[in-house]
């Protein structure tokens, strides 16, 4: 009897899937053609209306009006054409007057860009109307053939809208853990470009001790291939008229073996090393104090002078120094506030001893594990210094990405619960239905048990269906935004699409978990 329950809801749900995929491609060809053309118009009526002017709110407030309106008026018109104009014909007959105008349409746009009439706005525009016809065509001569078909009934139509809604929620689900994905790893190796492989400072305090003990034992250590001294603290910072706080980070010579400082410059030159007064500032600092690279205007540095007593002037609190400004580095948002000095200027600023650091930043040698490497040094050297990975470096950014993905994660279970409501209601529906063949079963003595399963399995189906329909979308918009960059995270770089084992497996989880949990209570309801 499991296999004949199971055989009658395959049976059953056949048709309806056929439809429900169908439902879901030409869906996703219009969300496509929509987006095509609303972007497309958007430039043309910005240099038909304000060409070569910044726009404003009451600018682009008038474009995107014009843009929805020719919107409308596009897809009314084909709408109307196809179940208006056209309501006598056979819907074969409307299928094929789509292919007619679509193939027209295409052939005239490509005979106006061959004859390089593309290259005038007028033409342009011409294009434009001709392409969305040719999409908008198609689009509504499908749909009108596919809801024309006898076998669609009422309870087709809730099914493919369950299977729809759950689609869309599970593509939603795996595109947004997908990107996140994408964006840890990316922000990850933004870290790994800046973060030493190992960090030692003090236990207590700042200033490391005995610090020339400590560079001699790194020195002698095999699993170390370089090493640097580096000093960070806060600053004053003086541009002309602005002013800013910002951390400054002292490096010396041996830095650019650790991190390769050098390849990050946007403008300007790394040190030289020559002379003290020299700062490189982050991309955020330099744009709030308006800092351009001058070795003729320098900027003034001032930081808090150390011991205690009353303060009579400003000079007494203060240690200020001034430096050229000679480049320009973005590292990642991190380091919005940072500057970059040879750690001789931090030493003057914070009177230290030449010799003294803050701490080292170490690279180990290729292949070298960084926890057992942290293991090694921290036993070697003792308690009184702290030796941190890079993992431990970005833990705060990690916990933070982390606790964003899990809100993300159960924001978008509560959308495929709610979606799932839609499965609810279709296996109601079909139950409702069935009612007759139901009382039919029964009487030729299936137990009821088994007639729950073949509402249970409908519902299984269609939740597999969904996870096979949504993440086979959903790779489909990742593939297509990793090679074509649809969707920018700024000017530069776009979303990163990071494709794992785990997110499919979490998605899959999350849906068969849900969609089953939905199925099982609402078929346990036969009507007695």
């Amino acid at each position: 009897m499991k296999n004949v329950s199971l055989y009658i809801a395959k049976r059953y749900n056949t048709n309806t899937l056929l439809i429900s995929m169908l439902l879901i491609a030409i869906t996703s060809f219009l969300v496509g053609t929509l987006i095509y053309i609303g972007d497309s118009s958007f430039k043309l009526i910005q240099q038909l209306l304000f060409p070569r002017q910044m726009m404003g709110l009451k600018e682009n407030l008038i474009v995107y009006g014009i843009m929805f309106l020719y919107l409308f008026l596009q897809s009314f018109s084909i709408y109307y054409i196809f179940n208006k104009t056209l309501v006598r014909l056979e819907q074969k007959s409307k299928l094929l007057v789509a292919f007619v105008v679509a193939v027209l349409s295409v052939a005239l746009a490509g005979a106006l860009i061959f004859f390089d009439l593309n290259n005038s706005l007028i033409g342009n525009c011409v294009i434009l109307i001709l392409i969305s016809s040719a999409l908008l065509s198609l689009i509504f001569g499908f749909l009108s053939f596919l809801l024309s078909k006898r076998r669609i009934t009422g309870v087709n139509i809730i099914t493919s809208i369950a299977v729809f809604a759950i689609t869309i929620a599970t593509t939603s689900l795996f595109i947004i853990l997908s990107v996140f994905s994408g964006l840890e790893k990316m922000n990850l190796q933004f870290f790994s470009n800046v973060n030493p492989d190992l960090k030692i400072s003090s236990a207590k305090g700042k200033t490391l001790s005995d610090i020339d003990n400590l560079t001699q034992k790194l020195t002698q250590n095999p699993s170390i291939e370089s090493f640097s001294k580096v000093i960070e603290e806060k600053v004053s910072i003086e541009f002309g008229d602005k002013e800013d706080i910002a951390y400054i980070k002292g490096i010396d010579e041996h830095y650019n073996k650790v991190v390769r400082l050098d390849t990050l410059i946007q403008h300007g030159s790394y040190f030289n090393f020559q002379s003290p007064y020299e700062i490189i500032a982050s991309e955020g600092v330099a744009r709030r104090l308006q800092m351009y690279i001058d070795r003729y205007n320098s900027a003034r540095l001032r930081m808090p002078k150390p011991g205690t007593g009353m303060i009579t002037s400003e000079t007494e609190a203060f240690n200020s120094a001034v430096a050229n400004p000679i480049g320009v580095t973005y590292i990642n948002d991190s380091y919005d506030k940072y500057i970059l000095s040879p750690i001789e200027l931090t030493q003057i600023l914070l009177e230290l001893p030449p010799n003294s650091a803050y701490s080292l930043e170490l690279k180990l040698k290729p292949g070298i594990s960084q926890n057992s490497a942290k293991a090694a040094l921290q036993k070697e050297l003792g308690d009184k210094v702290v030796v941190q990975t890079r993992q431990d470096l970005d833990a705060t950014f990690i916990k933070v990405m982390n606790v964003e993905n899990l809100i993300i994660y159960l924001i978008f279970t509560l959308v495929i619960i709610i979606a799932c409501f839609n499965l609810a209601g279709a296996i109601i529906i079909i139950i409702i239905d069935k009612k007759v063949q139901i009382k039919t079963m029964w009487s030729f003595g299936m137990q009821r048990s088994h007639i729950k399963q073949i509402f249970f399995q409908t519902g299984l189906l269609i939740t597999f269906s969904s996870i096979l329909f949504g993440l086979t979308l959903g790779s489909i918009i990742g593939l297509l935004q990793n090679k074509f960059q649809l969707v920018m995270a700024n000017s530069f770089v776009a979303f990163p699409f990071e494709f794992t084992l785990l997110n499919y497996i979490t998605v899959t989880a999350t849906v068969l978990i849900i969609g089953a949990g939905v199925s099982y209570m609402v078929s346990r309801k036969l009507p007695s």
